[in-house]
């Protein structure tokens, strides 16, 4: 993998471990398993209004985490990416390169 390569995923990583720690990912955690705890209480849709705010911060915080979980599982995969590509060859390695480079690039987007 080139340096710059290199240098840039190793910036990413920073900026996405610093939106993780912004998020408090274990206390996100916690929430989302005390909102499932009271969506599954039998009694909940008694009060309508508690319920669909419940089921609405769940909901929220649920894509919250599973946004966050999926791109750093999208981070930790482009090494790999580079590397497949590098092994590569001819225009099959360059397609690979490209590729990689283009998931790279959909970070900044």
């Amino acid at each position: 993998m080139q340096p710059d390569v290199t240098a840039d995923l190793e910036a990413l990583d920073a900026t996405l471990t610093t939106v993780e720690k912004v998020l408090d990912l274990e206390e996100l955690r916690r929430r989302i398993d005390e909102l499932e705890m009271q969506a599954s209480d039998p009694e909940l849709w008694n009060d309508q209004d508690h319920a669909q705010k419940v089921t609405s911060a769940l909901s929220h915080a649920q894509a919250e985490m599973r946004r966050v979980t999926e791109l750093r599982q999208r981070l930790d995969d482009l090494p790999v990416h580079y590397e497949l590509a590098d092994a590569e060859e001819g225009d099959d390695r360059a397609t690979a390169l490209a590729d990689a480079d283009a998931e790279r690039e959909s970070f900044r987007g």
